[in-house]
């Protein structure tokens, strides 16, 4: 004989409202990085510094997912950043071809994200991890402009060529992963107030 009605009845309830607020979850992430396409692919600051648009891009994304705490949603919420880019003519991905390119540079950030849960890292250690993550995602976006027709490379800190290229993508990926795993921990004390920033628990 199953169990009573009331029971399962309450366990589908929950399964069925879980389901819902992971949807709901991932879905946000995805609406941010619809926005910071938009905004990252026609912006037009003329640094000459290469992979500077993981600030624009990436750190929203980051911040979205260690905020709503999607498993999935830095991996939904890149590709719909490449995708709403694609569609308006910006630059943050290259050739539609390249699509899975940003879901790996956002799969990268959602196991960062999801080891700092995890082991519920402090706040320093996990925006450390983050970092590192991004400046990881930022260099497979590289290797999307490798791919990429009329590629250039440019000077960074005095330096030029490939090996430029690639320490200021690194860098700026993981500036982009510093400031949105930041931005995530600000946003959560005002929440929850100071004992949640112990661990990356929005």
């Amino acid at each position: 004989m199953r169990g009573f009605p009331s029971i399962e009845n309450t366990r589908s309830h929950d399964v069925a409202r879980s389901a819902a607020e992971s949807l709901g979850a991932f879905l946000a992430v995805c609406a941010v990085g619809v926005l910071a396409g938009l905004i990252a692919g026609h912006v037009r600051l003329h640094l000459g510094l290469p992979g500077h648009k993981a600030l624009f891009v990436m750190a929203p994304v980051i911040a979205a997912r260690l905020v709503f705490r999607s498993a999935a949603g830095a991996t939904g919420g890149m590709l719909a950043a490449a995708l709403a880019s694609l569609a308006t003519g910006g630059q943050v991905i290259g050739l539609s071809s390249h699509l899975p390119f940003a879901a790996v540079a956002g799969f990268v950030l959602d196991a960062a994200a999801g080891l700092a849960e995890r082991w519920r890292l402090g706040v320093l250690w996990a925006i450390v991890l983050t970092g590192i993550a991004g400046a990881a995602a930022n260099l497979v976006l590289l290797a999307e402009r490798l791919l990429t027709p009329l590629f250039q490379w440019h000077a960074f800190l005095g330096l030029s060529g490939q090996g430029a290229r690639l320490l200021s993508y690194a860098v700026f990926g993981l500036l982009a992963g510093l400031l949105g795993a930041g931005i995530a921990a600000v946003i959560c004390r005002r929440r929850h107030g100071p004992d949640e920033t112990t661990s990356v628990r929005p």
